[in-house]
């Protein structure tokens, strides 16, 4: 069936210059290049992106703090900075999950990102966000400050193969707490971020999530640790996409790495869990590597966890389950947070 737009084909007319313009920023995303500078990124573009990736960027962001404020529940940082922030979609995501922030800076090179940004942050009900510094120039150089938590989402990806291990290195070097970082869900997203966990481990940094330890990744070749989740899209931005669904799933992968004590998870699901007549299977990650697990109905606490487990959660651990085929598989909780 053919989408149409609301507002009929004078809105659709109206509409096709941002259509083109999501269209080229969806490339670039697809294909690893970086977004537009002044005097190429256009209003159109600007508009494109608010409508059509804000919302997943936001999403994404939005699960990875919620993770890492699960991880460290007594942590209140109290600075961050943005790099490569766009109109600031992560910024809000970690405000969300980290209320005390008080200091914020954004760094952007699009005086048309940070337009929008800045317009945006006036809607929003953080005072830090409004009071927030915008520092115009390229993310792989930050500025000369110091940040409790500093974020990078989706940039990797933007910078030449080259240029990311001294953009990693520098991002590490403002960080006094937690760096963050989110990119694409894909193959190339996952070996991204894969270069960057052995550089920060060699650097000294412990891996607060998704990874149950700091060990190597137990995923054998071909597959990728990648998470989900679902954005509901607006009228417009089914118009961009040409869609039908009211909603997309937003695929991302992400690494979290910290000066801090380490705060690992005991395992986690690297898979939606599987229900089963009379049983759940799923899919670990965990410190002994990949495991595969079946929870049947008779064990009653642990089933009722893993009917309304989500990919991506963790897995808490409690020595009433020691599953003793395998002593490092994680257990399986009575309850588990949320």
């Amino acid at each position: 069936m053919t989408h149409r737009e609301p507002g009929g084909a004078g809105a659709q007319a109206r509409r096709r210059p941002m259509s083109a313009a999501y269209r080229e920023l969806s490339e670039l995303y697809r294909t690893g290049g970086a977004t537009p500078a002044d005097g190429e990124l256009t209003d159109q573009h600007v508009a494109a992106y608010l409508a059509a990736r804000l919302p997943a960027t936001h999403a994404a962001s939005r699960a990875v703090f919620a993770e890492l404020a699960l991880r460290r529940p007594d942590w209140r940082p109290a600075s961050l900075l943005d790099l490569g922030a766009g109109p600031a979609p992560a910024t809000w995501a970690a405000l969300e999950s980290f209320p005390d922030l008080a200091r914020v800076d954004l760094v952007e090179r699009s005086t048309l990102m940070i337009a929008a940004g800045r317009r945006l942050a006036a809607e929003r009900p953080w005072a830090a966000l409004r009071a927030a510094r915008w520092h115009h120039g390229g993310a792989e150089t930050p500025p000369a400050l110091e940040a409790d938590l500093t974020v990078a989402a989706y940039l990797l990806g933007e910078l030449p193969a080259a240029a990311r291990p001294a953009a990693l290195a520098a991002w590490w070097r403002v960080t006094a707490g937690d760096l963050v970082l989110v990119d694409a869900g894909t193959p190339a997203g996952y070996q991204r971020l894969l270069a960057a966990r052995r550089a920060l481990l060699d650097a000294g940094a412990t891996i607060t999530a998704p990874c149950p330890s700091d060990g190597d990744c137990p995923l054998p070749a071909g597959d990728w640790c990648h998470f989900a989740r679902r954005v509901e899209r607006s009228a417009l931005h089914r118009g961009l996409k040409d869609a039908e669904r009211g909603h997309e799933d937003e695929k991302f992968g992400y690494l979290v790495a910290s000066r801090q004590a380490p705060a690992h998870a005991a395992g986690r699901l690297l898979r939606a869990p599987q229900p089963r007549s009379g049983h759940v299977r799923l899919t670990l990650c965990t410190p002994g590597g990949r495991r595969e697990r079946v929870v049947a109905r008779s064990q009653a606490d642990a089933y009722r966890w893993a009917r309304r487990a989500r990919w991506g959660d963790p897995v808490p651990h409690t020595p009433a389950d020691p599953a003793p085929h395998n002593p490092t598989d994680p257990a399986l909780p009575p309850t588990a947070p949320h």
